[in-house]
């Protein structure tokens, strides 16, 4: 009963959040100007926040020299959709995109670290067969994207820099929700030298834990110290329990 309660008082403050924070709230943070059309697109306040991940990628030049995108958490779609939307009124050329997801909802997080009351082990499990429908039904064809299912510790293989497959990302996509995801995701990436100044990484579940103690914060304050890296904050979107963030790398080592 305890936990039913904790799950809906959790559920009730999230929805109240995406409630009040539509675009008109991160206009007043952001540096990009939109165009009325453009924030016409944009219909789904802060849900619709990777709109503006092509429109930075363009700015930096982040994606320039065949550089990728890699995007963990992407089993429903939502992902690929909203950067494709940012990219069609573009005339820039989407990365290609490389896609992790286990398919198995998530994995147990380490001993002693927060979760939401809404993070049971198997949550937000959706099928491969699912992401392989919505892509096609998104025009995301099969020589644009490669998809790795299993857990991220798994897929992400140092044969896959070696041979080329990875290659340096423009942009992380990471909702990986859990802290030992992240680590797993940041630490791969920094340590094969894949993310490097000017690479963009954005994330969607900052605010589901108490800041710096556990979840993406916790993951990505200690991948920062640990590499030497500095970053500048893009945007920050909506307050806890629903908040997005989105960084530019700026150095990475002294």
């Amino acid at each position: 009963m305890l936990h039913w309660i904790r799950k809906k008082s959790f559920l009730v403050k999230w929805g109240a959040v995406a409630r009040r924070w539509p675009l008109e709230r991160l206009l007043e943070t952001i540096d990009i100007d939109l165009s009325p059309a453009e924030q016409a697109e944009m219909v789904n306040g802060i849900h619709s926040w990777r709109y503006l991940v092509p429109r930075y990628l363009e700015r930096f030049d982040s994606a320039a020299g065949g550089k990728q995108a890699y995007c963990f958490g992407v089993a429903h779609g939502g992902t690929v959709h909203g950067l494709l939307e940012g990219y069609q009124s573009l005339t820039s050329k989407m990365p290609y995109l490389h896609l992790f997801d286990s398919f198995q909802g998530l994995p147990a997080e380490d001993p002693g670290i927060e979760v939401p009351a809404v993070w049971d082990v198997g949550a937000f499990a959706s099928p491969l067969s699912g992401l392989e429908r919505r892509l096609v039904e998104l025009g995301v064809t099969e020589d644009q994207r490669m998809i790795h299912p299993g857990w991220f510790s798994e897929t992400l293989k140092p044969e896959l820099v070696a041979n080329g497959t990875f290659k340096p990302a423009a942009y992380v996509d990471i909702d990986a929700d859990l802290y030992n995801s992240t680590m797993d995701v940041l630490n791969f990436l920094f340590s094969h030298k894949l993310i490097g100044p000017g690479t963009l990484i954005g994330y969607d579940d900052w605010g589901d834990t108490e800041l710096w103690t556990a979840g993406e914060s916790r993951a990505h304050k200690e991948i920062m110290e640990k590499y030497d890296v500095a970053c500048a904050q893009l945007f920050s979107w909506g307050e806890r329990p629903l908040i997005r963030k989105l960084f530019v790398v700026v150095r990475v080592g002294r």
